[in-house]
């Protein structure tokens, strides 16, 4: 296995009437890496003294190889997870081989609009550049910050592997995004690949070496390439799925023969999409919620007080809602029940944990969560139903993204957004995109593997299609309308 940025020490050979060669062309040969990029202000560094050795550092750059340092003894990347909402960095240290630190900050362009479209609606008003801008000093900010943390000096990291979706992806290298949204839905650049930090204004080494993760079209993005990779499902003879609910919802049906993708706005209920108490997974965010008669206990990320609640979390307080009636099968709170009643003219039940402040969820926000279950749940049915399979045949399902976090299956299936897999069928595997940037930079052989991906991937579009359309409807109520659906051994 070779890492995305390897060190080689390498020893010149003495200067001699008999070996006049040019210094850049012993340090060729003494590497034997073809092609090799030796960039002019590494040159410049030179010439060499008899028996010299150097310390490179050398990084994969498509096909061939770029000579990015000599005399280091230092060496960082850095992996990206490019979402809409955060932007998530793991610093790998390419010696040791490990993680040494990891941040999450909130991606400023939220400032532009919590969701995508809006974004892209700014970009196409004479807004591009500053939308792009943003980002990008996000990106430094916490590429700085993640440095700080760990102690590393900014031009000691070598490489940067970048997953994002399609118009992110784009935002990030400064593309037009106008033509993603409309007909017929065409991105700038399909396989970004390499990049010389410089050029993206990044602030590390300016020769360091930016990986952008290819998309197979404008809604699947690097961000799906990314965690089809950390899978393993690409590699898989049975067909398993790949669920990632974080802004939006995406699923992925397939083997190492075929891969169809679908997505849906199922997601930001599962973040901060329900106004007041939608939280992101960190301490203090319910995850787990069980009522009884009298009371109700609260999980909550590192057993603290409670703040607000998590994707997982509002599974959880739906399916225990409606175990206990507070609210009926189609969603609808129960006004005789304990802890419903009216606030600002609106019926809202409050969720009383044994401590922390009230969190109240209106009945407006239920009905949008369960909105987005459904989606979600139809999405699934009808990627499954168009290639011959039912829920029974899938035996491997990763769950990735807010739902992973601390989700219970059998509550998720009570409520009709998961088919009744077992807990063994189905494993949380947290960041995915963050994680195949990683698989990346210690594995850069998996390049290769990332274009068969892509080139094997399929997409179904939802948004108007007939039969996802005819299913939503009874998917919203709780837990279906035709609980048989929901079967799945």
């Amino acid at each position: 296995m070779s890492s995305l940025i390897t060190l080689r020490k390498i020893m010149i050979p003495h200067l001699s009437e008999d070996d006049k060669r040019a210094d850049e062309q012993r340090i060729r040969d003494a590497l034997g890496l073809k092609p090799l990029d030796i960039p002019l202000q590494i040159l410049r560094k030179i010439p060499l003294q008899k028996g010299h050795e150097l310390s490179c550092i050398v990084g994969r750059n498509g096909p061939g190889y770029k000579l990015i340092e000599i005399s280091a003894g230092t060496s960082c990347s850095i992996a990206l997870d490019l979402g809409t909402t955060n932007l998530v960095g793991a610093l790998f240290d390419n010696v040791s081989q490990r993680v040494i630190s990891e941040l999450k900050l909130e991606n400023p362009q939220t400032t532009f609009g919590s969701d995508i479209l809006t974004r892209m609606h700014h970009a196409m008003l004479d807004k591009a550049e500053e939308v792009s801008k943003c980002l990008l000093n996000g990106v430094n900010d916490l590429i700085g910050r993640l440095c700080n943390k760990a102690g590393i000096e900014r031009h000691n990291i070598h490489a940067l592997t970048v997953a994002g979706n399609t118009v992110m992806s784009h935002f990030f290298l400064g593309l037009d995004v106008s033509r993603i949204p409309v007909a017929p839905f065409v991105p700038v650049v399909r396989k970004p690949g390499f990049f010389k930090a410089s050029d993206l204004h990044l602030n590390i080494h300016s020769e360091a070496i930016v990986y952008v993760f290819p998309n197979a079209g404008s809604y699947v993005g690097g961000d799906i390439v990314a965690g089809i990779l950390a899978s393993g499902m690409f590699d898989s003879e049975n067909p398993s799925v790949l669920i990632d609910v974080g802004t939006n919802a995406e699923i992925v049906i397939g083997n190492r023969e075929w891969l169809l993708v679908g997505a849906g706005a199922a997601g930001p209920a599962l973040e901060e999409g329900i106004a007041g108490i939608g939280k992101r997974a960190e301490r203090g965010i319910i995850y787990d919620i069980e009522i009884r008669d009298d009371d109700m206990e609260c999980k909550t990320f590192d057993n603290a007080p409670p703040e607000g609640i998590c994707g997982s979390g509002i599974v959880s307080l739906v399916y225990e809602m409606y175990r206990t009636g507070i609210i009926g099968n189609d969603g609808r709170l129960n006004p005789g029940h304990k802890g419903v009643d009216i606030l600002n003219g609106e019926l809202s039940f409050a969720i009383s944990c044994t401590s922390g402040d009230r969190l109240v969820i209106k009945q407006t926000e239920i009905d949008n969560f369960l909105r987005s279950k459904a989606a979600m749940f139809t999405l699934l049915l009808v990627l499954i139903r168009s290639v011959g399979l039912r829920f029974s045949d899938i035996r491997n399902v990763r769950v990735a993204g807010a739902l992973g976090n601390g989700i219970d299956v059998r509550k998720a299936a009570g409520i009709g957004m998961l088919p009744d897999w077992t807990a063994e069928v189905i494993i949380p595997i947290g960041n995915a995109s963050l994680k195949g940037a990683l698989m990346i930079l210690k594995d850069s052989a998996l390049l290769a593997r990332e274009d068969e991906i892509t080139d094997r991937i399929t997409y179904r579009h939802m948004h108007d299609d007939p039969e996802f359309m005819k299913e939503f409807s009874g998917a919203i109520f709780i837990p279906h309308t035709n609980p048989e659906l929901l079967k799945a051994r």
